[in-house]
């Protein structure tokens, strides 16, 4: 498979091109500041993936892949920046949100999927990525649950 098909990688880039093309028509001094830190932040995104897919050891792979997820956390706080100074709209916010969190799952099930074909691989990572994974699924829950309470609020 080419990195070019591989979902994580092409999501990633539909997403950073949707931050691209909204911020860039932000006024200059938000296009300036936050507008070039999240654009910077949702490219690294792909670029880590792509740089994590030329690597050969297993090790080398999942910390790329784990810099993407960072860089993913980057773009979600930038995206609340922005929602706060008024530069985004609350929908936006909230689709790009979930995309960015199911890319992260995504990108944290990719990592994991690696290290289980990796039988041989004794580092570190498999302990980090057992703990994110069990970080996002109790942020799965909660943000289940939230969404549970808000219907009920709306249907009562």
């Amino acid at each position: 498979m080419s990195l070019t098909q591989l979902r994580i990688y092409q999501r990633a880039g539909e997403i950073s091109d949707e931050v691209a093309l909204f911020a860039s028509l932000w006024p200059l001094i938000h296009r300036n500041t936050i507008g070039d830190q999240i654009i910077r932040a949702a490219d690294s995104v792909s670029n880590n993936i792509a740089e994590g897919y030329g690597r050969t050891a297993t090790g080398e792979r999942i910390q790329f892949l784990m810099y993407a997820d960072g860089s993913i956390a980057e773009t979600r706080n930038c995206l609340k920046r922005a929602l706060v100074r008024g530069l985004i709209a609350s929908e936006t916010n909230a689709k790009l949100q979930q995309s960015l969190l199911s890319l992260s799952i995504s990108i944290v099930e990719f990592a994991n999927a690696i290290l289980e074909k990796d039988e041989y691989y004794n580092g570190p990572f498999r302990k980090r990525i057992a703990k994110r994974r069990a970080w996002l699924v109790e942020k799965l829950a909660k943000n289940a649950d939230a969404a549970s309470k808000e219907s009920s609020i709306r249907g009562a």
